[in-house]
Formats: C-alpha cells, structure tokens, sequence
C-alpha cells in the first residue's frame, strides 16, 4: 500500500467496530497531579501555556513561576527538578495492577487500549533497550507496556501505543509559551531522529501494536515513509492516526515566529475538522470537541473522563463527563465512522481515582 499522502478507503473489520476505547496517561506528572481548573479564558491552547489545564503538562507549566502551577510546584517542593519525580514514580508505579484495569476496560464495553508509552517529558513507560542519550535510564524499570499489551488482549481487546514524536523535553526543553515555541523549538538535532526512529522500531518489535498513535507531530526526517512500510509489514491490518507533520527547517528562524504565532491562533480554530489532511493517517483526531464536518473517512474524538488526560487531583465535580454523555457522543460518532478513545489518568501507584472508576462502572451498566 502506497504510503505517501494515503489514508484507508475501508479500514480493517475490527477498526470499524471498534466505536469506543480507553486512553491512558500515566507517568511522572502523575506524582504531583496537578493542573489549574480549566478557564474559558485561559484555555486557549497556543496563547495560554501558562494556565494549562493538562496535567501532563506540569514540566512546562512549571516554569511560569507565578502562574498556578509554578506557584504550585514551589509551595509543595520548592525548586526540585522535574526529573526526581522518577524516583517517587518508580517506587509507586510497581504497585499497578494491570489485570484489574483491563477488567475494568472490558466491562466497560471498550473494544481497544491505547496507552502513553512515552509523553513530552520523555520519560519512557517501559524498560526500552535504545537509551536516551542525553538522559539515559530515563525510563521505567520494568515492561509495563508488555505486562498491558498481554492483560488487554487476553480480554479481546486491541493495543495501541501513544508516543510523543515531534517534543521530548529531556533533550530540550525552551518552555513552551506560544505556537511557534510549541511547534518549532523542538529536539531536531540527528540523535534525537535517529532516536525516536529506533524507539517506534523498537515498540512496533516488541509489542506488534495495532494503533500506531504519534502526538504533535513528527521531527523533520526523510525516513518517516519506510516506518510506515515497516509497521504495515509487521501489523498488516494496523492503523496509524494523523499526528505525524513535520514543520520544515526554514520555519525556525526566530524572526517569522511572529507570524508562525499568528497563524497558529487561526489554525487553532479549524485545524481538527479542516479538509486538508496530513500526508500520512489512516484516521483522523479530534481533541474536546465532538465537531466533525468531513463526509468520508474515519475520525476519533480523544478526551479525558474530565478536563485533563493526566490524572488531576483538584478535579472538580463539573469537570467530569457522565456514562449517559459518554454513550450519546459514541452513538453520535458510530454512523458516520467515528469512535470515542476516552481517557483516564491513574494516580502515581496504578489506582485509577474514584470519580473516574464510576464513570467507567456506570458504563458498565448498559451495552453502549
């Protein structure tokens, strides 16, 4: 199957009855579980990284020392770095169960599993064996990743992995404060390439997952065709979704990102249900927002049980979907080749939060 500029006619049978999964954020952020509540005003994505609602974000949003997760970070653990919440992480996250999450997922009436196996930090959520160089054991000591691929699957679900491609914060790490910064000052250097190569080989080896589900974007290499060639001859019938954009070089010359920012407010607005298409998916993402206007092709609406991926411990009641919304937004989607991947956030030791379980259990409760 050519792999440039395509995407399915008609996707794999199991893809198609796939109308409903679960996400899974789970990794260092989830120590100090924290995001500000999410504020109409200050929810704009690429002009308010300050007052982030995402909790995975906290490494950058921690570096607004007086915005809410700034002030935060240096109440509870004054000028600590980031990186020493692996410690803590490490000790705690050997206490997960993954069986019990899979049983929860399946009676749920989720059909697939896709699980953050590295996030913007860059730390890594299994025992990888391609070191990071410039931080190198900034990862998990155990195969978490495998321990869930084998708990999902023996329930009859299907396995993706998230990873992010285009940012990982421990090879640089400008803070993040407007679209340009977001998109263009990422890690572009050969070793970062050659890195994230050899990991997405490395997941598709050990693990033959059937989403491929890239983050952001993905850093300017030439080889990025051949990984496509390279999944499909591992997972035939896998999927990839429409994450995978590469920003050309010119664009970082610090004198357009003016411009770059500007754009990126406008294209902020249309960019999840434009007709124009990345070069490679075999789907499309929508993030928060059910808004989807294209006649043909498939989609995934992703969003969290409330109004962060990573688990947030000052959620508010308001701030959490219902079963009842849940069914009607997959009810929605299902006819026009849509599906819902909603999210949950475990707390550092593998528990997932109560307010989260019921929502699951309600969903339990009735087929979708």
């Amino acid at each position: 199957m050519d792999t440039v500029n395509r995407h399915r006619e008609q996707a794999p049978s199991w893809f198609q009855q796939a109308d409903f999964g679960i996400f899974i954020h789970w990794g260092l952020y989830s120590v100090p579980a924290y995001a500000p509540a999410p504020e109409r005003k200050h929810h704009t994505f690429y002009t308010n990284f300050k007052y982030q609602p995402y909790a995975e974000w906290y490494a950058n949003s921690m570096l607004f020392p007086t915005g809410p997760t700034g002030k935060y970070h240096q109440e509870h653990y004054g000028n600590m770095p980031y990186e020493d919440f692996a410690l803590t992480f490490r000790q705690q996250a050997r206490q997960v169960d993954v069986d019990a999450w899979a049983d929860k997922f399946a009676a749920a009436h989720a059909k697939y599993v896709v699980v953050v196996t590295k996030h913007h930090d860059g730390f890594v959520m299994y025992d990888t064996k391609v070191q990071n160089p410039v931080h190198p054991g900034y990862n998990l000591d155990f195969d978490f990743i495998g321990m869930l691929a084998k708990a999902v699957r023996a329930r009859g679900m299907r396995f993706g992995v998230y990873y992010s491609s285009l940012l990982d914060w421990s090879f640089r790490h400008d803070r993040v404060q407007s679209a340009a910064s977001f998109l263009l000052d990422n890690p572009n250097t050969q070793a970062y390439r050659d890195y994230v190569w050899a990991q997405w080989h490395e997941l598709i080896d050990r693990y033959h997952p059937d989403i491929l589900w890239s983050d952001i974007g993905y850093p300017v290499d030439s080889r990025l065709p051949q990984l496509f060639r390279d999944y499909y001859a591992a997972v035939p019938d896998g999927m990839v979704n429409d994450r995978w954009s590469s920003y050309p070089n010119w664009l970082r010359h610090r004198v357009l990102h003016p411009l770059f920012n500007l754009g990126g407010a406008i294209w902020q607005e249309s960019h999840q249900t434009s007709a124009q298409a990345p070069a490679y998916y075999d789907y499309r993402t929508l993030e928060y927002t059910t808004d989807w206007h294209q006649d043909t092709g498939y989609y995934e609406i992703t969003r969290g049980i409330d109004q962060s991926f990573g688990y947030n411990q000052f959620s508010r009641p308001q701030d959490f979907i219902t079963a009842d919304e849940v069914r009607r937004i997959i009810a929605e989607a299902r006819p026009h080749n849509g599906r819902l991947l909603l999210n949950v956030g475990p707390m550092a030791n593998g528990t997932i939060p109560a307010p989260q379980q019921a929502v699951l259990t309600d969903l339990a409760s009735q087929a979708l």
